[in-house]
Formats: structure tokens, C-alpha cells, sequence
């Protein structure tokens, strides 16, 4: 197919599908130009290389005379006088030049379609220095969606890791620079859609002032009247016949002449007025709450949480015992506005699941390289004495924590505490090398577990009874108790049997 070579570079060098916008940019920088740059080349087109306008004139023009007549009045001056009205006016100031937008039509179309592309270019040329730099990164993306299998998990680590240095860029060290605090890329982006956003409204009201004031009213009346089925009527903004005044010299004399025209294009510039009115209105309030839409997700921390876990794989093992602490931490600290902006970007040009398998694992490197800083509380283990203690261990993760031998908040060790006081005798617990046996001990609750690597070679003691005290006669502090294992050594190694105790 043979394309018109203007429209077709164009298209291929200025106006062309961008990776670093949404759908809305799209329809502003892509579909709004595109369709105003071919307005302009169809007028245009009528204007310089057809017949804009004709004209009635005298019978003693022949030739030139009426070409000339037609090509004069095109260029100067025209007036429209109603039907209605027999005289055509005397006073010269109501014969001034009252229609004269119709011969800047397609240039007044070009500038608009160069509008709609100002703010995707100011965002081409920005969006590079800033630390996210998301172009590269979807575009990389974007060739996962090919791969498979064990190629494409190979694909979303090396993503996610890129990411991940990338985004250690907006760490605390790095927060005096503009460039590297998480929000430069955000705040730029949404002063890219205000510009679309004024750019949207602000032609509506150019294009009141270029046809004459009453364009926003003639249009909301003419669709009334359409939706209603009335007869389309002739606007005064888009007249079809006027009058034009021009003078010839002949010989010594100077003759006036009006002639009656007709611009047969202002019955295309009616319709194209029309529905760009249209048109506009509909692109400024997509535009309106598309800029909002954004800035509630990027800048209100609640939803940006929420969008970010609206594409999380919830059944993917890195999700698994993620606190909510640790998630909002993930997204606020680690992720921050620009980072979600860069997946918003993934999600629409690459897709949902490439975008859940790069979230998921960009959380797996979170939890393990970040979040060893978080502690996690464990979780609540309904304790219960003898034999449900073992069972209730063995419920929630035997295989990490491992049980102590002293209670969370006294410290007291765990003995029938009630049964030496009521015999007034302490129970045989001391081995022979001085040390407690706590083989016997009745576990209190699930806050007397610690995590292995706390645990492991040690084991709950008491202080060593010295040899000159009896083990039958424990002492006993003044207010009638046992006293407790000192604090600072209630974890700690039990010391080793002498070999000369008893």
C-alpha cells in the first residue's frame, strides 16, 4: 500500500508507540496528535491544492478577472449578511474583516497536534536521567513474555536483581540527591499528565477565541440539538455564503465591487469543529481522572500498598510468613513511588504475570537481603503443661524454635513451686557435679522458646549450690521463695562439673 510520505514519517519518527506510558498518554501523544495532524493535511490539502472558494461575480468578468476576484477575497476581508437582511450594511466598521480564521485552519490544526506531543517529548527526554530510567527495564521485560520454563525464571531473577540495584539507589545515603530519592521520576511523570491534562481544556477555550467566542456554547447547543433529531442548522461561526468588498482600477478609475461567495469548506470545518469538541471534552476528562487515579496511587501510602499486593502471587512460597510490616516496609522503604511506577509500567506493556513473577521475586530478595533487620515476633503458641506442650510444639515449627526451661516473665524455674512450699523441701534436682537437672522440668507456655541458633549447646541452669550447703536444705531468700537464676546468665553456657564435686 502506497502511504502519503508525510503522515507516513510522521508516524514512524515523531508519533509512535511509546513503552513508558499508559493508555491515556497513548491517547493523548498518539491517537489525539495522529488524528489532528491528518485534519490538518486534509484541509490543507483542500485549501492550497482545490477550490476553498467561488464566487459570483459580474458578467463583465471573463477569465483572470473571476480567478482573481476568488483568490482576492480568500485572502482579505469577508462579512456575512443574514437572508433576512435586504441592505447590505453602509457602515464600513460592520464590513470589516469578520471571517478570517478559515485561512488558518490547518495551521491552527498543526500547532494543536504538536501540543498533544510536547509533554510525551519533555517525558522522553527526562525520564533517562532519572535513577529508574524505566524504558530499559520494560523493555527487557518485555522479552520475558517469550520465554519459558527454567529461561524465563533465569530471565525474572536477573530482572529483579537489576531492579533491586537500581532501587538501592534510593537508599538514606543517596537522599540529598534529587536524582536518587524515590519520588523524581514520580513527580515528573505527574507533571506530565497536568500538561495533558491543560493542554486538553486549554485548546477548548484557544479554539472559543480563534472562531469567534461562542464555540464552547455553539457546541454544547448543537449536540442538544442532534440528540434531540433536529434539523441541522446553519451556524453563524461556520457561514456558508458572504460577501466580499474589493476594488478594481481601470484606467484612471477605481470601481468597488461586492461579490457574493461561497466557502464550501466551512461546511467541513463544521463538522470537524464539531468533533473535536467532542472529542477534547471526552480526552480532558479521561485525562482528569486518569491524573488523579495516579496521584492517589503513587502518593497516598494505603494504596500504593494496595496496588502493589493486588500483584503479588499470594500462592508463591516468597509470600509465605511475609509480616504486614514487613510487606508496607517492602513497598515504602524498598520499592517507594518510583519503583511503583516502574511495575505499573511493566504490568501494562508486559503483562500480569510476567509482572507477578518479577514482584515475587523482587519480596524474596527483600525478606532475604532487608528484612534480616525486621524481628518478627513468633508466632502465638497457646501454651499448655505436660504432654499438650509437646503437642502444641510440634503444631507451629518444631524445626525452629526450640524449647527452654525458664518461664517469659518471673524467671522462676519451672519447679512445683507450690508442692516445696507446702513441704518446706526442695526436690532432688542437683546432680552430683553441682549442677541443675532439667529433664523435669514442666514447660510453662510457648514464650519460653527461643530460636535454635539462641538456643543451641545451652540449657536453662541455676546458680551452682555451693558445696558447703546442703542439697537437702536449699537456701532461701527472706521473703520465703526460691531465689531465681540471675538474668544475665539465665541463657547462658551451664558450667562445666568439677571433677572433685560430690
Amino acid at each position: 500500500m502506497l502511504g502519503i510520505p508525510f503522515i507516513t514519517t510522521y508516524i514512524s519518527r515523531v508519533v509512535k508507540l511509546q513503552t513508558v506510558a499508559d493508555s491515556v498518554d497513548w491517547l493523548n501523544y498518539y491517537a489525539t496528535s495522529l488524528l489532528l495532524a491528518f485534519f490538518a493535511f486534509m484541509i490543507s490539502a483542500k485549501q492550497y491544492f482545490g477550490s476553498p472558494i467561488q464566487c459570483f461575480v459580474p458578467q463583465e468578468f471573463r477569465g483572470g478577472w473571476e480567478k482573481y476576484a476568488e483568490n482576492y477575497c480568500f485572502i482579505n476581508n469577508m462579512y456575512r449578511v443574514p437572508f433576512d437582511q435586504y441592505d447590505i450594511p453602509n457602515d464600513p466598521t460592520i464590513r470589516d474583516d469578520k471571517l478570517s480564521y478559515y485561512r488558518w485552519v490547518p495551521i491552527v490544526l498543526a500547532l494543536q497536534a504538536l501540543a498533544f506531543y510536547i509533554p510525551n517529548y519533555i517525558w522522553n527526554m527526562l525520564h533517562k536521567q532519572t535513577a529508574v530510567n524505566p524504558r530499559a527495564i520494560v523493555n527487557e521485560v518485555r522479552k520475558c513474555r517469550e520465554s519459558h520454563g527454567n529461561e524465563r525464571e533465569k530471565e525474572v531473577e536477573t530482572l529483579a536483581m537489576y531492579i533491586t540495584e537500581t532501587i538501592d539507589e534510593f537508599s538514606p545515603r543517596y537522599q540529598k540527591s534529587f536524582s536518587r530519592n524515590g519520588w523524581n521520576a514520580t513527580i515528573l511523570y505527574l507533571m506530565i499528565k497536568f500538561l495533558y491534562l491543560i493542554n486538553c481544556f486549554g485548546q477548548l477555550f484557544m479554539l472559543d477565541k480563534f472562531l469567534g467566542g461562542n464555540y464552547l456554547t455553539w457546541g454544547f447547543e448543537t449536540l442538544i440539538d442532534v440528540a434531540q433529531g433536529q434539523s441541522w442548522k446553519e451556524s453563524e461561526m461556520f457561514p456558508r455564503v458572504i460577501l466580499c468588498d474589493f476594488e478594481v482600477r481601470k484606467l484612471a478609475n477605481i470601481q468597488n465591487y461586492t461579490v457574493q461567495c461561497v466557502i464550501m469548506m466551512n461546511m467541513i470545518n463544521e463538522k470537524l469543529y464539531l468533533f473535536l469538541y467532542c472529542w477534547l471534552l471526552l480526552v480532558g476528562i479521561v485525562t482528569l481522572c486518569n491524573f488523579v487515579y495516579y496521584i492517589v496511587i503513587l502518593c497516598l501510602p494505603y494504596f500504593r500498598t494496595s496496588f502493589i499486593l493486588l500483584n503479588v502471587n499470594k500462592s508463591h512460597r516468597s509470600f509465605h510468613d511475609f509480616s504486614r510490616k514487613e510487606f508496607r516496609r517492602f513497598v515504602h522503604d524498598f520499592l517507594r513511588p518510583d519503583g511503583v511506577l516502574l511495575l505499573q509500567f511493566i504490568r501494562q506493556h508486559a503483562g500480569g504475570r510476567v509482572t507477578y513473577d518479577l514482584v515475587n521475586e523482587l519480596l524474596r530478595i527483600f525478606k532475604g537481603r532487608y528484612a534480616s533487620s525486621i524481628e518478627s515476633s513468633p508466632p502465638t503458641l497457646k501454651g499448655f503443661r505436660g504432654e499438650n506442650f509437646k503437642n502444641n510444639l510440634s503444631e507451629h515449627a518444631p524445626s525452629t524454635y526450640k524449647a527452654t526451661g525458664y518461664g517469659p516473665s518471673t524467671l522462676y524455674p519451672t519447679y512445683q513451686q507450690s508442692q516445696m512450699d507446702k513441704d518446706n523441701n526442695y526436690p532432688s534436682s542437683a546432680s552430683g557435679n553441682g549442677q541443675n537437672d532439667s529433664s523435669d522440668l514442666d514447660y510453662i507456655d510457648n514464650q519460653a522458646t527461643l530460636p535454635i541458633s539462641q538456643a543451641q549447646n545451652r540449657t536453662p541452669i541455676r546458680p551452682i549450690i555451693p558445696s558447703n550447703v546442703p542439697s537437702s536444705t536449699p537456701r532461701r531468700s527472706s521473703n520465703g521463695r526460691t531465689p531465681s537464676a540471675p538474668n544475665e546468665n539465665l541463657y547462658g553456657i551451664a558450667p562445666k562439673a568439677s571433677s572433685s564435686a560430690v
